[in-house]
């Protein structure tokens, strides 16, 4: 897929690669500025396996910003409450309210919307602006900077190569991004020992044992959780994530036998819903060495991956975006030079490191603890935070991201 462009010299544009969340928010952002944006992506479609799903109260106020906020909130489902319970008696021991947060956003809560409907709703506002193109399936296999430009390779599915030029480019090309590798910009950090499995099922966890639409199931040897998201007909699909340890190959812990066995230990009352998706993947938690080479610059995954828990990834990605984009429109208007993008890089990547890693394995390890008495500890202290009025709200504008955006903000 193609659309229009050519009306602009070949240096007055910004390339983006990668059509994903942070990808499209961010090619949004910058033609609502009047900066021209061609895009690139290697898949023919956007692509809609279960990934992120949950947008929090700061990156609502955010999109609010580019004129997609109600959009997302009039998509999804709104999430005020989530909850901790012990797996063995399903007993709740911790519950957060956004509505605490009513004074620090416009957004007292988070949406449960899966992220490729988000992409859509960005593509969609993105055919309203002439100069903007999206390129789909393009593979880019070459990002030569220069002087004054960037010159970027893409690759058709003929084998076709085409050269293009711009004055920018961000990398928004996932964790394993080409842009990032071609600057030979280190991503520095680790990969979870464990697998993921995620699992789709129409079961009603709500109707059945009064779930909110984010659950944490913890224990120390088996963990889990569970969200609803509106699911292919917007009425309603809830998702549970395993943790799986061990070596076992991928056509037994995706076979039926396999999922079976946990729904039967976290979720009894379960075992018979039909099994609607499953979806295995590793984990890692990584960091970018720098988030801006010369003209190329680093946004989202790209930037910095990590666990689900807490659905840290993809919100901080957009923050990522929308910062950046204020900058370049500073510069697309002769406001500021090029030194701009380094402030870009000290806003972002440090509070990536501060808060999205942070928060993401501390909500893991809340959930697994390995010794028992440890656990139960965590437990009890998570337990005692709900119950505080301060240290929940404390909680809450870290989750919610809220602090990292004004902390990200006030670095000059």
């Amino acid at each position: 897929m193609s659309t229009k462009l050519g009306l602009y010299p070949i240096l007055d544009r910004v390339i983006v690669v990668g059509a994903g969340p942070v990808g499209c928010v961010t090619a949004l952002a910058m033609v609502r500025a009047g900066i021209p944006v061609i895009q690139f992506d290697a898949a023919a479609t956007t692509p809609t396996e279960h990934r992120a799903a949950t947008t929090h109260s700061s990156t609502l106020d955010l999109l609010d910003g580019i004129g997609m906020g109600a959009r997302v909130v009039a998509d999804g489902l709104k999430a005020q409450y989530f909850q901790y319970r012990y797996r063995e008696t399903n007993k709740v021991f911790a519950e957060f309210d956004f509505g605490r947060l009513a004074d620090e956003t416009n957004h007292p809560y988070a949406v449960q919307l899966e992220q490729h409907k988000t992409v859509a709703i960005a593509l969609d506002m993105l055919t309203a602006y002439p100069h903007h193109e999206l390129h789909r399936p393009l593979k880019v296999v070459e990002v030569e900077q220069g002087a004054d430009a960037v010159k970027v390779v893409t690759e058709a599915e003929d084998g076709s190569r085409k050269d293009w030029q711009a004055r920018y480019v961000i990398g928004c090309d996932g964790g394993r991004s080409f842009v990032r590798k071609s600057q030979g910009i280190d991503f520095p950090g680790f990969t979870w020992e464990e697998r993921f499995m995620i699992v789709a099922t129409l079961f009603d966890f709500e109707k059945a044992d009064n779930y909110r639409y984010r659950n944490y199931i913890a224990d120390p040897n088996l963990w889990c959780s569970v969200f609803k998201i509106p699911g292919p007909d917007g009425r309603g699909m809830w998702r549970n994530l395993f943790p799986i340890m061990g070596n076992e190959p991928e056509e037994v812990v995706t076979s039926d036998d396999w999922i079976r066995a946990r729904y039967d230990e976290c979720f009894p009352y379960a075992r018979d819903t039909p099994i609607i998706h499953r979806n295995l993947y590793s984990v890692h938690q990584r960091v970018a060495a720098s988030f801006r080479k010369g003209r190329v610059m680093l946004a989202g995954d790209s930037a910095h991956i990590n666990n689900p828990l807490g659905g840290m990834g993809m919100n901080s990605g957009i923050g990522d975006g929308l910062n950046l984009v204020d900058k370049l429109a500073k510069v697309w208007r002769g406001e500021a030079d090029d030194t701009i993008f380094d402030l870009y890089d000290r806003q972002r990547r440090p509070l990536a490191q501060k808060y999205v890693q942070a928060q993401s394995i501390q909500n893991k390890e809340t959930l697994q603890a390995a010794d028992p008495a440890a656990a139960n500890k965590r437990f009890e202290e998570l337990g005692k935070t709900a119950e505080d009025p301060k240290r929940h709200k404390a909680f809450l504008m870290n989750a919610s991201l809220i602090n990292m955006m004004r902390e990200a903000a006030a670095i000059g």
